[in-house]
């Protein structure tokens, strides 16, 4: 028996579409307008509204441009709201590309000893492979900033400013690959012939020394110490000389980042709620901060973002935004209708979106208000990170319902965890393979 698409199953495909009276004026609409525009929903600012009970005083929004940090920006805006909150500021911005700087640097050290640690593995073993596939990277979770704030503070955005390296990041992440790739096997050669470790290890320093002059001409400098000038919202001046980035952080944000747990939904049957999962050999820093993922479930998630939102404070927030969200700024289910354009189910239940790897965190973001009808959460404001010309001047509604869909990580104080979560976190964390469906690193 012939398993090839035969002459006679090709018929009986155009015979069934033939009797399709539907098929034709789906075919014209969808040609000549391609599939989005035809499956969306214009009707979405009905029922989809910008106005929210409760919401935060954030200022303006940013703009990661070509580049796959919308995970530190979400993190930076968070430490950004609450620093203007306490400060009595209309608005601040800090460096982004002081930060990304410096998770170049240290994703590339991290890369380093990985290899070495697996030079006595074959060059084809999956783990190899997988480090070797991605050296360095773009995108990262809640503790990738945390390690990086933790160690190196924050700066203002006007003592670093954008590159045209940090903006569109593409030639730079293909450059510092190939360099990194070519030092691995260097290093594997290395360890291979049994060189004393304090020579692999001062080797390692060199090629780390060439990374940072590469990311110094691509980024800049990232500043020792800075002048910090500001007037406040009652125009009172301030002026801080001569501060450096870590003392910046500690007098004027007042949390620490090591406060706060991401809480995951993730309902598939590899995983069990009130558990923590961690990765294996994982983290952008060495001996900085692992990402740590406490599993709920969505309501649970959802009372406890609302919780953080009405104590003053912004949630950092991973989803697979590409799924039912419209450049208008509505992540909403009804936001296309595939399934009436083309005549086909295309619904799938959250676990087995994840475990089929159709969903994944492609994205962070800041959850800054919600709106609460008659107790329920309805919908919820987003800040994105792609300029004010995507949504309503850079921000989102979304919907309830989509949260529960598309929705699968949030940073919570952990203060604000009932007794029964704070117990889960003292219960060892499940160690999961780095390729799990979970580990996306949204950027």
């Amino acid at each position: 028996m012939s398993h090839a698409i035969s002459k006679d199953l090709l018929q009986s495909f155009a015979d069934t579409i033939h009797t399709d009276s539907s098929h034709k004026a789906a075919q014209r609409a969808v040609t000549l307008n391609n599939i989005y525009p035809v499956a969306g929903n214009n009707t979405l600012s009905a029922t989809n509204t910008t106005i929210f009970s409760d919401e935060l005083e954030t200022g303006s929004v940013t703009d990661q441009k070509s580049s796959g940090r919308c995970w530190l920006f979400a993190h930076l805006n968070v430490i950004r709201h609450q620093i203007a909150k306490d400060n009595n500021l209309d608005d601040i911005e800090l460096s982004q590309s002081y930060s990304f700087f410096w998770d170049k640097l240290e994703k590339s050290n991290t890369f380093y000893e990985r290899i070495i640690a697996s030079a006595d593995a074959p060059l084809d073993d999956r783990w190899v492979q997988y480090i070797l596939d991605a050296p360095q990277f773009d995108g990262g979770w809640w503790e990738y900033a945390a390690s990086l704030i933790e160690k190196y503070g924050v700066v203002p955005k006007s003592a670093m400013p954008e590159s045209e390296a940090t903006s569109d990041s593409h030639q730079l992440n293909t450059l510092l690959n190939h360099k990194l790739r070519k030092d691995a096997l260097a290093l594997r050669d290395l360890v291979s012939k049994h060189t004393p470790a304090t020579k692999v290890q001062s080797t390692k320093e060199a090629m780390l020394q060439e990374v940072y002059r590469i990311l110094t001409i691509a980024i800049g400098t990232p500043p020792a110490q800075f002048d910090f000038v500001f007037k406040d919202k009652d125009k009172k001046y301030h002026r801080q000389d001569a501060i450096t980035p870590t003392e910046f952080l500690k007098k004027y944000y007042k949390q620490s980042v090591t406060e706060y747990v991401s809480l995951l939904n993730d309902p598939s049957e590899s995983k069990s709620y009130n558990q923590a999962y961690t990765f294996e050999h994982d983290g952008n820093v060495i001996d900085g901060v692992s990402p740590l993922f406490l599993n709920v479930d969505m309501q649970t998630l959802k009372d406890l973002t609302q919780a953080q939102i009405k104590a003053g404070e912004s949630v950092w927030f991973g989803c697979d935004v590409g799924a039912d969200s419209s450049k208008k700024g509505f992540m909403s289910l009804d936001t296309f209708d595939f399934n009436s354009t083309f005549g086909v189910d295309f619904s799938l239940s959250k676990a087995d979106r994840l475990a089929s790897r159709d969903s994944s965190v492609t994205h962070a973001m800041t959850i800054t208000g919600v709106d609460i009808v008659a107790g329920e959460a309805k919908q919820w404001k987003v800040e994105n990170s792609w300029g004010e010309k995507r949504g309503k001047n850079g921000y989102y509604t979304m919907s309830s319902d989509w949260f529960d869909k598309n929705g699968y990580v949030v940073v919570i104080r952990q203060d604000l965890l009932p007794e029964a979560l704070k117990e889960a976190l003292k219960k060892p964390a499940i160690t999961i393979p780095s390729w799990d469906p979970l580990n996306s690193l949204p950027g």
